[in-house]
């Protein structure tokens, strides 16, 4: 089939101008001149001769014209013709390719002797083999840092060092945006034919919805199924059982196979010491959540990680977590009363003993500021002092615990409405069921949905603040920047919540969040806060950050001013899930034989040198019809 396109189409409206010789041609004619003979019958016989060859050779010259203008315009617009008989001989055509490396964390599973990883850079020596001086090249992977480091159009065959020394990634880049710099790339290169290799071991990858250029997609292995245990979710949880707090450590083993897993073996390192090895089994792709219980004594930072023995992907055999443990944290409760509600004298004994309440508002920061834990319990008006210590700690981010009641003067109402970004409505008295749980904050996340525990008394609010509980449409508690504002009478006799199991934990995971030293769990890709401008990675190698902010690209420990983070992975990759094969134009699934079907994209042969040689061959031809006609008159 003959194709016949153009790379430069928009030049083609210059045709136009093949107008321009033919309005000259009937616009310019010469006029005869005249002359007076004795008898004309003889010269009107040559005259006629004579205005024949004129004419044939007039239309002679507008047709050269008219071709010369039309060449040009069509050189130009770089015509380009394919066929399928041009056919792949082998020295393939001189060709612009991107090879994309995928180094995700799921690329680290091991096959039979091999990773993923390592057949990926046997494709990638097998195709640099194959490539020429004249090939524009460019390699890539899905790691951003790399890509910035290595990736740019070059010459001819890559460097095999460079292709060893392609690492796993545990935060991978999105698939389309590496592919629309790898299309940015080749379109600058202005080669005619481009080709994109994409080597994967086909996990799961959002693919570009529209596809310029030949891509191939080149598979690792035929594997289709992992054999991979991951470990996940690892956290301190704190139980209060028959008045006693009980410290865990509370994790997941997840079988991402079919088959059942039999004798696997975790283990927990703590304060970078082996506490506990312990062996249980595991169902086809089961979740099963376990525990080790702790027995802290040391007042600070703990960190380690829950580590599962698994050969197939050791990526995600970890799970990290760090925490600060303070046995008896000092905790202020600003109050009007002389006593506290009994529901939460309880809890604060089990919690600590050092609890005190201040009556008097001859406080002030410095005094505030020592304490762990601050509550506002009951306090009839808000003093100038108390607002402004108040603003400080606002500012600082230092935690505070808002309980209301039915007395809560307007004062609090308009400072609390204004800090929590909330409208205060009406108290109500009426009883309602709890409802909602949020389940992506850490003082909610360990709650078990209890839909029938019944609320009355507390205040109905609109808020825009982070709603930790609701009943009926209505929050409960909301938190804003570390404060947290409980909308519930703690000391209401109908109230069903506060007897319930599931108060304590959430009271007690109120005081975590908001003491002065906490811990939460982050992920790769979240930000990390901090309060200095240098950060121990977990190579223990120190850095320093600007704004006091810094994005982990990899999992574990993190140190920075006394202060543990632990990161961990997204987990994406450690459930395989294949790439949807989907029929698209100019994308194209290869085998085992993918080495038959690279290298072969033909954009056809380009036509403009020999449109541009035929036009100088024109205008020759012109300019010697032209001299020999000045010869002969």
């Amino acid at each position: 089939m003959f194709q016949l396109s153009f790379l430069n189409s928009s030049i083609l409206f210059l045709s136009s101008a093949l107008v321009i010789p033919i309005i000259i041609y009937l616009f310019a004619k010469k006029k005869p001149r005249k002359l007076i003979f004795s008898s004309i019958r003889f010269i009107k016989a040559g005259q006629q001769q004579k205005k024949k060859k004129i004419q044939i050779k007039n239309l002679l010259l507008l047709l050269i014209r008219i071709m010369i203008i039309l060449f040009t315009i069509l050189a130009i617009s770089r015509p380009v013709v394919k066929t399928p008989l041009i056919k792949a001989d082998s020295k393939h055509p001189k060709t612009a390719i991107v090879i994309i490396v995928d180094n995700s964390y799921s690329m680290n599973y091991l096959v039979d002797t091999q990773t993923q990883l390592d057949k990926a850079k046997e494709i990638v020596l097998k195709i640099n083999s194959l490539l020429e001086a004249e090939d524009n090249t460019l390699l890539m992977t899905l790691d951003e840092s790399w890509n910035e480091l290595h990736s740019h159009l070059g010459w001819g065959s890559f460097s095999e060092n460079l292709i060893k020394n392609i690492k796993i990634t545990p935060s991978n880049a999105d698939f389309r945006e590496i592919y629309q710099t790898a299309e940015r790339e080749l379109t600058a290169s202005h080669f005619l034919n481009k080709e994109i290799y994409f080597i994967t071991d086909e996990q799961r990858a959002e693919l570009p919805q529209k596809i310029e250029i030949p891509t191939f997609i080149i598979p690792t292995s035929k594997m289709q199924e992992f054999q991979n245990i991951s470990c996940q979710k690892a956290r301190l949880v704190n139980n209060i059982v028959n008045k006693e707090l009980r410290e865990e450590i509370e994790f997941e083993l997840v079988n991402h196979s079919k088959k059942y897993k039999q004798d696997v073996v975790y283990q927990l390192f703590l304060d970078g010491n082996t506490i506990a090895e312990k062996v249980t089994d595991l169902q086809p792709s089961q979740r099963k959540k376990l525990s080790f219980q702790l027995d802290l004594t040391k007042i600070g930072w703990h960190s380690g990680y829950v580590n599962v023995k698994n050969e197939r992907l050791l990526f995600d055999n970890r799970s990290y977590f760090s925490f600060y443990h303070d046995p008896e944290p000092k905790i202020a409760i600003l109050s009007d009363r002389e006593k506290i509600p009994l529901v939460l004298e309880t809890l604060l004994e089990i919690y600590t003993e050092n609890s005190r309440i201040l009556q008097t508002d001859n406080i002030n920061y410095d005094v505030l500021k020592k304490y762990d834990n601050i509550i506002i319990y009951d306090k009839f008006e808000l003093s100038e002092k108390i607002e402004f210590i108040l603003d400080e700690f606002y500012q600082e981010e230092k935690g505070v615990i808002f309980l209301t009641t039915e007395n809560l003067s307007p004062s609090w109402q308009n400072y609390l409405a204004k800090k929590f970004s909330t409208n205060f409505q009406q108290y109500s008295k009426s009883v309602s069921n709890l409802d909602f749980v949020n389940r992506f904050h850490p003082v909610t996340q360990l709650l078990k949905e209890q839909t029938s525990l019944q609320i009355a008394d507390l205040w109905q609010v609109e808020s825009s603040a982070n709603i930790l509980l609701q009943a009926e449409k209505f929050p409960l508690a909301i938190e804003k920047n570390r404060w947290i504002l409980w909308l519930f009478d703690v000391n209401s006799k109908k109230t069903a919540f506060t007897v319930s199991t599931a108060f304590p934990v959430f009271a007690y995971n109120c005081l975590r969040f908001t003491g002065s030293e906490n811990s939460f769990s982050y992920h790769l890709g979240d930000k990390l806060q901090l309060s200095s401008e240098q950060l121990i990675l977990p190579n223990e190698k120190t850095i320093n950050v600007q704004k006091k902010s810094y994005f982990p690209e990899q999992s574990g420990l993190f140190e920075e001013a006394g202060k543990i983070y632990a990161v961990n992975l997204n987990y994406q990759e450690s459930e395989f899930n294949q790439i949807q094969k989907s029929e698209k134009k100019n994308l194209f699934w290869l085998d085992e034989n993918w080495q038959e079907n690279i290298l072969q994209s033909r954009y056809g042969f380009e036509l403009w040198k020999y449109l541009v040689l035929a036009a100088i061959l024109l205008l020759l031809l012109e300019m010697f019809i032209i001299k020999k006609e000045e010869k002969q008159n």
